[in-house]
């Protein structure tokens, strides 16, 4: 009882005619169009051929012709129970006088071989069984584009950053290599089609499987970081390498308990959370001022020259502000305190030598004579017109002097109200500049604010139309 492939024995010159004779005396023809990325197993049936098949799928006449396309294996079995099978593409005719063929071409299917031999002799030994036999057609491509993403942060040991946590999502395929596993023990005697969403499950409503590679997930990547010393942010280059630790990972999981095999793995974001961020960034921050020692002088400057300018805003005086910021007092702030004020001072010196040229301009200067009235100095009243104000309020009609436009890109202190802030720090109180609102789409699943992507990093839901 076994298939015999047409194509291997009519060879001769005049091979259509003698196909053509063949076909007559064929009784049923199953057939099956390509499985698809959705479709794992199909039962087959029967296509009329000049009208000679009985239409009972439920017993394989014999003689019967069954078609099998490229990247599908074929399986018949016989009360339930595999019989014969083939992973080879062609025309295969069926005869129950002959053993099981067997005709597989993957080192996997060794063990399958023996076990549906063993398994047609026990048949043999109690007679010809023909109450129910079916064919079957089983996907072998690569099924692709599984999304998977850690519903939480996972620890990371970077070699670098240390103990981080991270937020993954990516894309991983499998595909079916041992079809009479597969069959054996995840889809067994169906009457229609085992789909990938019966294996899988969704994103969202993950089935076993899924969530098995979840859980071996977390234990690669912490391989990748303890052992390999990969830093996070190179593991989207390391696709083989996460491919071949998923595969020893689930090897016995997946290979010899369902007959499929993980075929790569394709990570498309890696985010670590807020904490982690904040360490990488002053990891970062240190090891760029140990390298560089001038960038390490320049931030002392920036920090200096912006509590400069904080003190010159100061309303009650520049050495009251300084004061303030403990830059005045104490014998070992003499030296500050000095070039506080030596600043200062050129300040002054720069903006009265701006305003003198200002005011020359304006006025045009003939053989050292003034030939114009020069613009007058102060500010003008908005209320009453009356120029040439210096003190805070009008001298004609007592108008409060008006707030100075905001610098581009300032910001108002949440502490102190300062609202002329254009550094990182409020220069009266000496609070952290707020963080903007994060950018990006809310997750309707887990609630993750700030996903820029198409999936959810935190769980993987895909972002809502």
């Amino acid at each position: 009882m076994g298939l015999i492939s047409l194509i291997t024995n009519v060879v001769s010159t005049a091979r259509d005619a003698v196909v053509s004779e063949v076909q007559d005396q064929y009784i049923e023809v199953f057939k099956c169009d390509s499985l698809g990325q959705d479709v794992l197993v199909r039962r087959g049936a029967t296509r009329i051929v000049k009208g000679n098949n009985k239409g009972d799928t439920e017993v394989i006449s014999n003689g019967s012709i069954i078609l099998v396309p490229e990247g599908t294996a074929l399986l018949l079995v016989d009360n339930g129970e595999v019989i014969d099978f083939t992973t080879k593409a062609g025309r295969y005719q069926w005869d129950s006088t002959t053993a099981p063929s067997l005709l597989g071409d993957s080192h996997f299917l060794t063990n399958a071989k023996k076990v549906v031999a063993d398994a047609w002799e026990r048949m043999r030994a109690g007679g010809e069984l023909t109450k129910q036999q079916r064919v079957y057609f089983v996907n072998l491509r690569e099924i692709r584009d599984q999304n998977f993403g850690t519903p939480k942060p996972i620890p990371y040991a970077d070699p670098e950053y240390r103990n981080i946590y991270i937020s993954m999502n990516g894309k991983f395929s499998f595909r079916i290599e041992d079809p009479v596993a597969f069959f054996k023990k995840v889809s067994s005697n169906i009457a229609g089609e085992y789909k990938v969403l019966d294996l899988m499950g969704k994103p969202a409503d993950m089935l076993q499987p899924r969530m098995e590679f979840l859980d071996h997930l977390t234990e690669v990547v912490n391989r990748c970081g303890g052992v390999d010393k990969i830093m996070f942010a190179n593991l989207p280059t390391e696709k083989t390498r996460l491919r071949n630790y998923m595969r020893d990972a689930l090897d016995e999981d997946w290979l010899q308990a369902r007959g499929i095999v993980v075929d790569e793995v394709a990570i498309a974001v890696i985010t670590p959370d807020d904490k982690s961020r904040e360490r990488i960034e002053q990891v970062d921050q240190s090891k760029m001022f140990g390298a560089d020692p001038n960038a390490l002088a320049a931030a002392a400057v920036l920090g200096q020259t912006e509590a400069l300018n904080t003190a010159a805003g100061n309303s009650a005086g520049a050495a009251t502000g300084l004061m303030g910021m403990g830059l005045v007092g104490g014998v070992g702030q003499m030296g500050a305190t000095n070039a506080a004020f030596n600043y200062m001072g050129q300040q002054q010196q720069m903006q009265a030598q701006q305003q003198a040229a200002a005011q020359a301009a304006g006025a045009g200067v003939v053989g050292g004579v003034v030939a114009g009235a020069a613009a007058p100095a102060g500010w003008t009243c908005p209320q009453c017109g009356k120029t040439g104000n210096t003190a805070n309020f009008c001298g004609n009609c007592g108008t409060k002097k008006p707030e100075p436009a905001p610098a581009a890109g300032a910001w108002t202190c949440p502490s102190c109200g300062k609202t002329d802030n254009t550094s990182n720090f409020c220069g009266n109180c000496g609070t952290k500049k707020p963080e903007p609102a994060p950018a990006g789409w809310t997750c309707p699943q887990c609630g993750k604010t700030g996903n820029t992507s198409n999936f959810c990093s935190e769980c993987g839901t895909k972002k809502p139309e």
